[in-house]
């Protein structure tokens, strides 16, 4: 056992030193990446403390590390409602890698423990200074870490509940205009609480993790007055439910559905107070409306193990945006999305597996129009897309 902790410990430093932010994805687990991460009534991997740590009862001491790439393409075009039309300009291209790991410790009781290390929430994305919003909106970024352990009771057979504590450090976020640029970091903590029923033919899952309010500091520069000053913010991360179900048709195959919600109104506004009141006392706070709504995105998923050591995965999932167009910002040009997800998994060893997997996530055009005001330049056609790749290991011991 201290040989299991001692290498948890080190991936862990790792991911302290390699963690980049990225877009809002729920890509944090390969294998279940593969089946569209319709995983909450599957979770038989040491990613199940993200997707439903009451999995972690069904297996023994394991430890995964992976990494996830995402390469994102967002190209913005003025449209008649722009007065500054015509005008184009694509969002730079950037790789960034989100890695994760988790670790299973099971007893002879029926308790497990499990702890999980991911970045489920962050972007990051830059528009050249020539966009012509990029007075407001030039760049943004947010990385996190969250950190989570968890503990899982078998009440049966074919029944355990889990609960657990997640610890957020938002370390580093930027939102920036070439009118305005501030960053803050901030810690805040929640709770979530899971359960799983388990047979040889189906499966059902719920898990549900709670909002994390962060209390955030940092600074803000006002560039026409070139002063700076001390900034306080509030950020509520959304709390979130998922709810799976998995059928085992014969014994070489899985599939799996899952419903998820994300309760996005908590994301309702971006309110920061500034000490000594920025250029030259005229702007003692800033108040950015949201007003996002909460959404449910579906997934399905399947897996064929096609040999004893292989197995091919394949997904699909829908997932509407929360983003009301009043208050659309080119920092989060997001719209409803699709994607398609295919995934492989191999056994090295009787210890040992690797999961690959490749999602494609492919945007409805945003056709913005409705912003209105100072930000009327924002309006436009969005067309964005999405190419993920990821690999982990799993080692059991």
């Amino acid at each position: 056992m201290k040989r299991v902790l001692f290498l948890f410990s080190m991936l862990f430093a790792w991911l302290q030193v390699a963690h980049a932010g990225g877009f809002q994805i729920p890509e944090m687990g390969v294998k279940a990446m593969g089946m569209g991460n319709a995983f909450t009534a599957v979770a038989d991997d040491p990613s199940a403390n993200w997707f439903n740590p009451a999995g972690l009862s069904f297996q023994q001491t394991a430890v995964t590390v992976g990494a996830v790439a995402v390469m994102p393409k967002v190209d913005f075009t003025a449209n008649a409602s722009n007065p500054l039309a015509p005008s184009s300009s694509s969002m730079d291209k950037k790789k960034i890698v989100v890695p994760h790991a988790y670790m299973v410790i099971a007893t002879d009781s029926d308790l497990t423990a499990g702890i999980g290390v991911n970045a489920p929430f962050g972007l990051e994305v830059r528009w050249p200074t020539t966009a012509v919003f990029s007075g407001a909106s030039e760049y943004g970024r947010l990385q996190a870490i969250n950190v989570n352990g968890n503990v899982a009771f078998k009440l049966s057979d074919n029944f355990a509940v889990a609960a657990g504590v997640d610890f957020v450090d938002m370390y580093k976020v930027d939102f920036n205009g070439t009118a305005l640029k501030q960053n803050f970091k901030g810690t805040g903590w929640g709770y979530n609480v899971a359960a799983l029923y388990k047979t040889e033919m189906f499966n059902a899952g719920i898990s549900y993790r709670s909002s994390v309010k962060l209390k955030s500091k940092g600074q803000s520069t006002h560039i026409a007055s070139a002063t700076t000053s001390s900034n306080a913010i509030t950020v509520t991360m959304p709390d979130m439910l998922n709810i799976g179900v998995a059928f085992h048709p014969t014994k070489q195959w899985t599939i799996s559905a899952d419903a998820d919600w994300v309760n996005w109104k908590k994301f309702d506004k971006l309110a920061f107070i500034y000490t000594p009141a920025l250029a030259g006392g005229a702007l003692p706070s800033l108040t950015v409306q949201e007003n996002w709504k909460a959404t449910w995105a579906f997934r399905a998923g399947a897996e064929w193990a096609y040999s004893e050591t292989m197995r091919a995965r394949l997904g699909y999932t829908y997932d509407p945006t929360p983003i009301d167009p009043v208050y659309f910002t080119p920092l989060l040009p997001g719209n409803d999305r699709q994607a398609v997800h295919v995934g492989y998994g191999v056994d090295l060893s009787d210890q040992a597996t690797l999961d690959l997997a490749y999602t494609y996530v492919f945007f409805s055009n945003r056709l913005q129009t409705q912003s209105t005001g100072t930000n009327v330049v924002r309006n436009g056609t969005y067309k964005s897309h999405i190419h993920l790749a990821a690999a982990s290991l799993t080692y059991r011991f």
